[in-house]
């Protein structure tokens, strides 16, 4: 399946979420934030993470980076993206990358 992470996040009010860098404001994307997540998979002890699922998570993320925010996984796949998610962020960021994860807005 092919997830577009080309999405800026959205507040919990629905408006675009904005962070200030080098003194902009710029838009935070899904992809940077997904990109993250799996950079630092494996970082915290109590999430159980292998070997295997670690490079799992340094694939997506060399394919996020590759591709320009489009992850083409499989179903196993999807599934580790939205346990390191799950436990990388709050809900409202969480629930906008499992809806996309599960049919919301696919590319």
């Amino acid at each position: 399946m092919k997830i577009n992470l080309n999405r800026p996040l959205l507040n919990f009010k629905g408006n675009e979420a904005i962070k200030v860098v080098n003194g902009k404001e710029v838009k935070q994307y899904l992809r940077d934030m997904v990109s993250e997540a799996l950079y630092a998979a494996g970082s915290n002890p109590q999430q159980g993470l292998d070997m295997s699922k670690k490079l799992r998570a340094y694939k997506m993320l060399q394919q996020i980076i590759n591709n320009r925010g489009v992850l083409d996984i499989e179903t196993e796949d999807a599934t580790l993206l939205k346990e390191i998610c799950a436990d990388f962020f709050v809900s409202g960021a969480y629930g906008q990358i499992y809806d996309l994860i599960e049919g919301g807005n696919k590319e």
